[in-house]
């Protein structure tokens, strides 16, 4: 088998093993609260805790005080960092292949750059992520 179909069932496994071991730690955490502050409370402050810890995974992981223009100007930069890395061989071979499909490109590419010379790279790149 390989190391990749390995990975991909560790990984299932790897979740269903944990969302049974947090099912049995919240089981647990509830059933020993039971005599201290009762079945309802116990639950209460059990599942408090569990949206404590999944709302502070919300704000480390997903990072809600950076702005949408941040993130999409981040994701423009990485894909011209990509298309700037893009051999020139896969050029000539797409030309190749897909000779109206890159006259296309070059004519859009022109006509980018002549309307609006400013935003010409977000176009350009748009085009590329639809045409590739």
């Amino acid at each position: 088998m390989d190391a990749a179909k390995l990975r991909i069932i560790a990984g299932a496994g790897a979740v269903f093993f944990g969302l049974a071991g947090i099912t049995a730690l919240t089981i647990a955490g509830t059933l020993a609260l039971i005599p201290v502050i009762g079945l309802l409370w116990a639950t209460v402050t059990v599942a408090s805790i569990l949206l404590a810890i999944s709302l502070i995974c919300v704000v480390v992981f997903l990072k809600p005080g950076k702005s949408t223009e941040e993130e999409l100007d981040q994701f423009e930069n990485a894909t011209a960092d990509m298309l700037a890395e893009l051999p020139f061989d896969a050029i000539a071979s797409l030309v190749e292949k897909r000779p109206i499909a890159a006259a296309t490109m070059a004519l859009a590419a022109g006509y980018f750059v002549v309307n609006n010379p400013e935003q010409a790279t977000k176009g350009l790149q748009k085009l590329m992520d639809e045409m590739i």
